[in-house]
C-alpha cells in the first residue's frame, strides 16, 4: 500500500504541469480521498496498531490535506464494533456475572468503538449512569502481532534512515500500547486527572467506578459533551472557539507547568465541549480516556524549566543547555552548530499561529528537521518525549481549526514564567543539590572516558588562552571541593538516618549537626560561586 500510495503521487505531480489549476485542485483532491479511503478501510480490517496511526493523524488538520483528516475521523471513535456475544462473555469473565445481574439496564450497541475497545452506556442497580469500555477479546494476540512486524519493519528501515533512532521509537510506541491495554492503570490515571482538577469548574474529568473495574474492563461516571472538532454545533450552542481554543491550550499548560501529569491523546473522540452554566460564562472542557498519560520525571521537570526559560527569554545558550538536560542532544555534539540552529528555529518558530504553521508545507518543515539532522548525529528524540511531542502536535491541529491566530508560546507564558520562578523548599534545593552531584560522580568515570576516546582519535578541538586554562583549573577545584561536600553531606544523612532507625538519639544528633555544618559549607560554596 506505502509503495502504491507514493507512486500514484509521483505520478500525479509528474504529470501536474500539463493541467490548469482548477482541474489539478480536483485531480489532487479525488486522489487525497482514494488514498485516504483505502488507509482507512486497512486501519478498519486490521485493527490494532493501524487504528492508533489513523487517530494520530486525523487530528494534524495542520499537516494533513482535509480529506486525510476528515475521512480518518473516522476511526476515532466509529470503528465498526465487535459482536456483543464475545462483549458480553469479556463481561461475564471480568465481572464474574452477566450484565443483566450487575446492570439495571445495558446499551448493546456502543456509543464509540476504537483501536482496542468499546464504550457501551449502561444504568447500575443504584441508577448511576455510567460508561462501560470493554476490552475487545483477543486484541492482545493482534497488538502483539503488529508490534513484532513494526519491530521488523524498524529494524529494516533503520538501514536506510541512519539519523532516527528507530528503536527508540518503536520502544516507547511498544511501552505505550501495553500500558493503554492496562485498563486499572488508566483507572488510577483518571482518578489522578479529577483529583488534579478538582474545584476547576472549567474542566470535568468523570470519576471511576471501582467496583466494576478490572484490567480489561473499565466502568466510568457517563459525562456528555460536544465532540471538539463538530464547530458548527459548538457554534450553536454559544460557545466561542477561540474562547474554547484559548481553554484547551490553558488547561495543558496547568497539566504541565503545575500538575506535571499530561493527557497523551488529546484526539478529537476524546475531547468534548460543553457551554457554561451562566450566561457568557465560557466553554466547560471535558477529557476522556485516560489510557495514555505522561508524568514529568524531576528530570524532565528541571530540562524544561531551562528550555522554555531560555524560549521565553529568546536566550539561545539556555535553549541549547535545556535540550542537553533533557537528552535531546548528546553531550558529545558540536555546542556552537547547535546554538545557529537554535537560532533559526527560534527565528522563525518562536511567534507563529497555527494559522501560519498550517500554511507551512510539509516538505518545508522536513527540510527544516532535515538541517537539524544534517548538523549534527548528536541530536535525538528521548523516549519519555515522544508521547509529549505527539500530544503537541495533535493540539496544534486542533486549535489550527478552533482558532488560528492564537499564539501559543505567548498564552503558555505566564504558567511558564510561574513555573520557572517556584519556590523549592530548603530540603528539595538541598536533594537536588546532593542528586546533582551524586550524578556528576557518577559521570565522571564515563565522561573522562570520552574525552580520552575523543582526544585518542584527534577529534577532541579546543581553543584556550592561559587565562582560559587559569579559569577552568579553578573551576575544576571547586567542582570537586563541592563535590566531595556534597558526597559527605549525603553520608552524613544517611548515616544519621541510621542512628535514629536503630534508636540512638544522641549519635543522631551529633551526626546531622555535623550534616548541618557541611551543608552550611556547601551552600556558602555556591553563594560565593553566584556572587
Amino acid at each position: 500500500m506505502v509503495l502504491d500510495t507514493a507512486v500514484s503521487y509521483r505520478i500525479h505531480y509528474g504529470c501536474s504541469h500539463f493541467y490548469g489549476e482548477p482541474l489539478l485542485r480536483r485531480r489532487r483532491s479525488r486522489l487525497h480521498q482514494r488514498k485516504a479511503d483505502r488507509l482507512c478501510r486497512t486501519a478498519i480490517d486490521l485493527k490494532g496498531i493501524l487504528i492508533k496511526l489513523g487517530q494520530f493523524l486525523s487530528a494534524r488538520v495542520d499537516l494533513l490535506p482535509d480529506e486525510y483528516t476528515r475521512t480518518l475521523a473516522r476511526l476515532q471513535d466509529s470503528v465498526p464494533p465487535d459482536d456483543f456475544a464475545s462483549i458480553r462473555q469479556r463481561l461475564r469473565d471480568e465481572l464474574g456475572k452477566n450484565p443483566d445481574e450487575v446492570f439495571a439496564a445495558f446499551n448493546e450497541t456502543p456509543i464509540a468503538a476504537a483501536s482496542l475497545g468499546q464504550v457501551h452506556e449502561a444504568v447500575l442497580k443504584d441508577g448511576r449512569r455510567v460508561a462501560v469500555k470493554v476490552q475487545y477479546p483477543g486484541i492482545r494476540r493482534i497488538v502483539e502481532a503488529d508490534l513484532r512486524a513494526a519491530r521488523w519493519a524498524s529494524w529494516f528501515l533503520q538501514r536506510f534512515l541512519h539519523r532516527i533512532r528507530l528503536d527508540i521509537l518503536y520502544e516507547e510506541f511498544s511501552r505505550i500500547l501495553h500500558q493503554e491495554m492496562d485498563y486499572i492503570q488508566e483507572a488510577r490515571n483518571a482518578e489522578r486527572f479529577h483529583r488534579n482538577f478538582d474545584g476547576d469548574d472549567r474542566i470535568v474529568v468523570p470519576n471511576v467506578i471501582w467496583d466494576y473495574t478490572t484490567p480489561h474492563v473499565l466502568t466510568l461516571e457517563f459525562v456528555e459533551g460536544i465532540k471538539i472538532t463538530e464547530f458548527e454545533t459548538i457554534r450553536a450552542a454559544g460557545v466561542e472557539l477561540p474562547a474554547l481554543a484559548r481553554l484547551l491550550m490553558e488547561s495543558y499548560m496547568i497539566q504541565l507547568f503545575a500538575h506535571r501529569f499530561l493527557h497523551g491523546d488529546p484526539h478529537p473522540g476524546n475531547l468534548f465541549v460543553r457551554p457554561g452554566r451562566t450566561p457568557g460564562g465560557g466553554p466547560v472542557l471535558v477529557f476522556v480516556d485516560f489510557g495514555l498519560m505522561q508524568p514529568l520525571s524531576p528530570a524532565m521537570r528541571e530540562g524544561i524549566k531551562t528550555t522554555v526559560g531560555g524560549i521565553i527569554d529568546r536566550d539561545i545558550s539556555r535553549i541549547v543547555q535545556g535540550l542537553f538536560d533533557l537528552g535531546f542532544i548528546d553531550r558529545t555534539g558540536d555546542r556552537r552548530a547547535i546554538e545557529q540552529v537554535a537560532t533559526f528555529f527560534i527565528e522563525k518558530y518562536r511567534d507563529i499561529s497555527p494559522k501560519a504553521f498550517r500554511e507551512i508545507g510539509v516538505g518545508d518543515i522536513a527540510h527544516d528537521l532535515e538541517q537539524i539532522f544534517s548538523v549534527s548525529s548528536a541530536v535525538q528524540i528521548p523516549n519519555n518525549f515522544i508521547l509529549i511531542w505527539r500530544t503537541l502536535g495533535m493540539l496544534n491541529g486542533i486549535n489550527s481549526k478552533l482558532d488560528p491566530n492564537l499564539n501559543i508560546i505567548e498564552l503558555a507564558k505566564p504558567y511558564a514564567v510561574s513555573f520557572i520562578r517556584a519556590e523549592e523548599s530548603w530540603l528539595d534545593r538541598l536533594w537536588k543539590t546532593g542528586r546533582e552531584v551524586g550524578g556528576s560522580l557518577v559521570s565522571l568515570p564515563k565522561a573522562l572516558e570520552t574525552f580520552l576516546v575523543m582526544a585518542n582519535r584527534g577529534e577532541f578541538k579546543t581553543r584556550m588562552s592561559s587565562d582560559d586554562v587559569t579559569g577552568a583549573l579553578l573551576k575544576l577545584h571547586r567542582l570537586v571541593f563541592r563535590a566531595i561536600l556534597g558526597a559527605l553531606l549525603l553520608a552524613l544523612l544517611v548515616v544519621s538516618r541510621f542512628f535514629d532507625y536503630q534508636e540512638q538519639p544522641l549519635e543522631s544528633r551529633m551526626v546531622l549537626a555535623a550534616a548541618i555544618v557541611t551543608g552550611m559549607a556547601l551552600g556558602w560554596s555556591f553563594l560565593k560561586a553566584r556572587r
